[in-house]
């Protein structure tokens, strides 16, 4: 799956249950195949932000088996850059 990442923004949302607290950090991505296009957000947790890009997202590597037989997704997926392909000079 491909993941676009169009700029380094993080939302920062403060959060507070009790005597416990803390910060969820997200980056808003865009994911695709060949079924859809759609804005996600990515959790960051304490890790900066991914650079603007594009990304292939590795789905056996992101989702394993929960403890009542369901799928479940990584919090924090682990993208792979896609390196851009040099663009060859045209000979004139």
């Amino acid at each position: 799956m491909k993941i676009t990442i169009t700029n380094t923004h993080v939302d920062e949302k403060q959060w507070s249950k009790g005597d416990r607290s803390g910060t969820i950090r997200t980056q808003e991505a865009t994911a695709e195949n060949a079924f859809f296009r759609n804005r996600v957000r990515l959790d960051l947790g304490k890790e900066p932000p991914y650079p603007v890009g594009e990304y292939e997202l590795d789905l056996e590597a992101n989702v394993s088996v929960g403890d009542f037989g369901d799928f479940k997704l990584a919090r924090k997926p682990k993208l792979t850059r896609i390196e851009a392909k040099p663009v060859l000079a045209k000979a004139g």
